[in-house]
């Protein structure tokens, strides 16, 4: 098997892997095939640290590569492509990639998506762990699912401890005194539960939901996690995290 020229051949051999991995699950070995598939992946990396020595070129590519990608109009589409761009990031092997490649990753594929994006970028100034794909993944169905005012933000859901911050910082900003509405309108006259059109493959957004994807790199997420049921959950935690946002919007 040649080595991929181009950064279109990297994101189809990309694509390639992650698909014949995702038609893996119901196979008898697909422990073994899973293995192939990731060392795969390792070996595609790889190709990508010997070819683009500098991390500033990968962005160049990435941006000539989304300008021949529909995606715009298809958001699985999107959503593999951000996917990848995370992948393109990792370097030497490493599963998360630092606070300043995922910050110039997200002014590059989150603009025009993401209200908060100026904001958020700025949060990170002071961050200084580095981000896990599954936060990556996370953020993207944040930037769906909040609007500026907070409205669609779940103090009770299972969003990454950096996304809370991230919350909390904005309350402080806007100093805002009222409850945020867990409702959004997404250009429907009546206001539902903040449940949107496939924001993510196979997963519906919902508060208290555990926003992850299926991992397609060497870690493999465990979907007894998807779910928090209250029951289960330590309501001391969740008190003091609703709490301590109430307190900010007072």
């Amino acid at each position: 098997m040649h080595s991929p020229d181009s950064i279109f051949e990297i994101y189809r051999r990309y694509c390639d892997i992650r698909s014949v991995k995702s038609c893996q699950v119901n196979e008898p070995d697909e422990t073994r095939k899973g293995k192939s598939s990731r060392d795969s992946l390792a070996q595609l990396l790889k190709f990508v640290d010997l070819k683009f020595h500098s991390r500033i070129k990968i962005f160049d590519e990435l941006l000539k590569l989304m300008s021949k990608l529909e995606l715009m109009a298809d958001f699985s589409e999107f959503s593999r492509f951000y996917d990848f761009v995370f992948f393109m990031c990792r370097e030497n092997g490493q599963r998360n990639i630092t606070v300043n490649k995922a910050v110039s990753a997200w002014k590059l594929v989150l603009a025009g998506r993401f209200r908060l994006l100026n904001q958020w970028c700025d949060f990170q100034e002071n961050q200084r762990h580095n981000i896990s794909e599954d936060t990556w993944q996370q953020v993207l169905a944040f930037s769906r699912c909040v609007h500026e005012n907070l409205e669609g933000y779940d103090p009770e859901g299972a969003w990454p401890v950096l996304i809370d911050d991230f919350v909390e910082h904005m309350y402080r900003i806007l100093g805002s005194n009222k409850e945020p509405n867990f409702f959004c309108n997404c250009g429907d006259s009546e206001s539902r539960p903040c449940t949107f059109e496939d924001p993510l493959p196979g997963l519906k957004v919902a508060p208290g939901l555990k926003r992850k994807l299926p991992s397609f790199q060497d870690e493999e997420m465990d979907c007894s996690d998807a779910l928090f049921p209250d029951s289960t959950r330590p309501n001391h935690i969740l008190n003091s995290k609703t709490s301590r946002l109430l307190d900010y919007r007072h």
